[in-house]
């Protein structure tokens, strides 16, 4: 494979002189599954990891279980957010996964995913002012297995084993993600994910047209026969209603959505996969997914940041109003500061997307 075009530099001090730079692809796909823009090699598959957590939650409302919520209407949308988040660990996710679990009678040590350290830092300092450690609850992907453990319990398929791959429910999955995506002919390969659940590898053309399904639903393909445009229409609606469930304070995929204020819907995958669907409007009536993979893995999110951004702004699509003469610069900070707080250099997009247009 050729080298991957840069996107992303970063200067320290000198400019024309770059201390780091970060290659990667990037794919736009229209909503007839069309892809019309890409940049690199979208045909290259990664594992989606935590982007695929809007799809892995389909099964809970193919099933209906929505419609019976144990929590009552008014709880529904932001538990079905945290269903598909990759939370902080802040408490208003963690109360609400356990109030999840719960309203269904199944104890919090039936989620298999393990525990790590809130993300968000004034959660990881209260647990250690307090003298704790993390329980699964704080696993960012706790919502997730809890929304699986419902299924399960729904359908009377064992508990304890639903992180296999060959479990109903991961082979379900499995199916509606690759029907969605367009792969459905063949198996997809598949890894173990963080949270030893699946993970499903799909080329970053697959993952667009994935999310583009959630900006124009009504031309989803049928997924067990049968329309899912209300199930891909209600968890856009959930996310993007609730985006402090599926990210947490100061977190990327929050912010964006914030900004955008119900028209956008991010979400981050793991080692540099990010992923975004924004909904049908005048330059774009059947609405877009993009998706795009930062080479090096970007373990502190700020490479995506900046070409999530760029790409908005290169696509002309702008956030809501704002008192902020540029709310995506607040999003995406450029600056390089040391510990001192001194600004010491800078990121900046270096990329430029070839001018097509929807289907070109």
């Amino acid at each position: 494979m050729d080298r991957l075009p840069l996107l992303v530099e970063m200067t320290r001090g000198r400019p024309g002189h770059y201390e780091t730079r970060h290659a990667g692809s990037i794919s736009v796909v229209d909503g007839s599954g069309a892809e019309f823009i890409n940049l690199g090699d979208t045909d290259q598959a990664f594992p989606v990891r935590s982007a695929a957590k809007p799809f892995q939650l389909l099964p809970y409302l193919l099933d209906g279980l929505h419609l019976t919520h144990p929590r009552g209407s008014e709880e529904l949308q932001p538990d079905l957010a945290v269903m598909m988040a990759s939370h902080s660990g802040e408490p208003m996710h963690t109360t609400r996964v356990a109030e999840i679990l719960e309203s269904i009678g199944i104890a919090a040590d039936a989620l298999l995913c393990g525990a790590h350290w809130p993300y968000n830092e004034a959660a990881r300092e209260e647990l250690i002012r307090l003298g704790q450690t993390p329980n699964a609850l704080h696993s960012n992907c706790s919502g997730k297995h809890a929304g699986m453990l419902a299924v399960c319990q729904r359908r009377g398929w064992a508990l304890e084993s639903y992180l296999d791959a060959d479990h109903p429910l991961q082979r379900r999955i499995h199916d509606i993600i690759a029907t969605l995506c367009g792969e459905a002919k063949t198996p997809l390969p598949r890894s173990v994910d963080g949270c030893s659940l699946p993970t499903y590898w799909l080329p970053i053309r697959g993952l667009a047209r994935l999310f583009a399904t959630l900006a124009y639903p009504q031309n989803a393909p049928l997924v067990e026969n049968r329309a899912v445009d209300e199930a891909l229409g209600t968890v856009f609606t959930a996310a993007t209603r609730h985006p402090e469930m599926v990210g947490g304070t100061d977190r990327l995929d929050t912010r964006l959505m914030e900004a955008f204020a119900g028209r956008l819907f991010a979400k981050s995958g793991a080692a540099g996969i990010y992923a975004m669907s924004l909904a049908a409007c005048d330059a774009f009536p059947k609405g877009l997914g993009i998706a795009f993979k930062i080479e090096d893995g970007d373990p502190d999110s700020r490479v995506r940041a900046l070409v999530a951004c760029e790409i908005l702004r290169q696509l002309d699509v702008s956030p809501e109003a704002s008192e902020k003469e540029d709310p995506l610069s607040e999003i995406a900070t450029a600056t390089v500061r040391n510990v001192r707080g001194l600004a010491v250099g800078e990121y900046r997009p270096i990329f430029d997307l070839p001018q097509k247009g929807p289907g070109s």
